[in-house]
């Protein structure tokens, strides 16, 4: 019966984790929105500070269930740029994320 009871604890913690992270899946975007989305946001951010987008380098790179949000890292900067997309890749905001002092 031990074996069984085991088995069974690891069946429940493995429906957990999955139940825990469908909301996740259901949010998810295509590979191609995250493609779109990169590219635009590096075009966003080289337009907004005046540099070509050879010298941005994305940082990380998130999604959720309004859309997708870029890091980017510019030369010189004093925190990281960030950059909002639909969850199409359409941009909709780029702001800086350290103080507007630093800029």
């Amino acid at each position: 019966m031990s074996r069984f009871s085991g088995i069974t604890a690891a069946v429940v913690a493995l429906l957990a984790a999955l139940a825990f992270d469908a909301p996740g899946r259901a949010q998810s975007v295509s590979a191609d929105a995250l493609m779109k989305a990169k590219y635009n946001c590096l075009t966003s951010v080289a337009k907004t500070v005046g540099i070509p987008r050879s010298n941005l380098k994305v940082i990380q790179q998130r999604s959720d269930a309004s859309g997708i949000s870029v890091d980017v890292k510019v030369p010189k900067a004093t925190a990281p740029w960030g950059c909002l997309t639909d969850r199409q890749g359409k941009v909709e905001d780029v702001h800086f994320k350290g103080s507007e002092g630093a800029l």
